[in-house]
């Protein structure tokens, strides 16, 4: 009699072990929220981050220091982002544990904070000397967006509910709690000259009977899907020094963003038959026009 009571409070005392586990309680915030950035392609947009775990417990019913599991819900390649307004296109991100560019922050195996692999994290949370109640700690979130992303469309780019786990022990222990991470991007429309425009030299002898022409070139590099137009200040104009008119013209007017450089000409015709001003058997002069691109 007196061994099947043995046996039978052995099997009692081993039933309690996971309600002292289950007496652990968390949350889990992230900072900032959501991560904000303006992205160029031809760098890194890099913005850190923490988050911040606080948990209780009732050292009465488990003195022992339990192991945390943080899990984010993305694969080995990152996520990415859509464009909120328009869609079309996606912006890639990816959110690190380690590092920037180390350790990739996942929902699958387990990696110390000291470790670099990809991984979740898993960590044991001290409550202090077997009998403290509360935890707070702090871990570090780097999230990247890789440069070199050059056919991305300008926009914003928007992810709210990215999934983040806490467990016991691993990604197979007892759910603790949940949370998301936010994501807002921004990715401006921009224009620049790739290619200034060329100077248009004309030799025009004079009461010339036809049409003398020359070409100015110039390439402009837009984002993605960025609309704009082309203007000229004045699409007549006489070099004033020796008298002679002439007519400008543009390839194009408008053109959309590729991300790549495009070329374009400015035309020009100085018109026949003008005598033109010069007091000498040859004679110089120079007119400045102004090219604007509007976006």
């Amino acid at each position: 009699m007196s061994r099947l009571l043995r046996l039978a409070a052995s099997l009692f005392l081993l039933g309690l072990a996971p309600a002292g586990w289950a007496a652990v309680a968390c949350s889990i915030t992230a900072s900032p929220s959501p991560f904000t950035g303006v992205y160029s392609s031809a760098a890194n947009l890099d913005v850190p981050g923490a988050f911040s775990l606080n948990c209780t417990r009732d050292p009465t019913v488990d003195g022992r220091r339990a192991d945390i599991w943080i899990g984010v819900n993305q694969p080995a390649t990152g996520n990415s982002l859509p464009r909120d307004i328009g869609g079309g296109s996606n912006l890639s991100y990816i959110i690190y544990r380690r590092a920037f560019g180390t350790g990739v922050w996942m929902n699958t195996g387990s990696q110390k904070p000291n470790q670099s692999g990809n991984a979740g994290l898993v960590d044991t949370i001290d409550f202090g000397n077997g009998t403290g109640s509360t935890f707070s700690g702090s871990y570090d979130i780097f999230v990247r967006v890789p440069a070199g992303q050059t056919t991305v469309s300008a926009g914003i780019y928007v992810n709210t509910a990215v999934g983040v786990t806490v467990k016991l022990n691993d990604e197979n222990g007892g759910l603790l709690t949940t949370s998301t991470l936010g994501f807002r991007f921004s990715i401006p429309k921009d224009c620049r000259f790739s290619s200034d425009p060329t100077p248009v030299a004309v030799n025009y002898p004079a009461f010339s009977p036809t049409a003398i022409t020359g070409v100015s070139n110039f390439a402009l590099t837009c984002t993605q899907g960025t609309t704009y137009t082309i203007a000229l200040d004045r699409n007549r104009s006489v070099i004033t020094t020796v008298q002679l008119a002439y007519d400008l013209s543009l390839s194009a007017a408008t053109g959309t963003g590729n991300a790549v450089s495009q070329p374009y000409t400015v035309n020009i015709s100085v018109d026949p038959g003008q005598a033109g001003s010069c007091s000498g058997s040859t004679c110089n002069g120079t007119d400045t026009r102004t090219i604007t691109i509007t976006y």
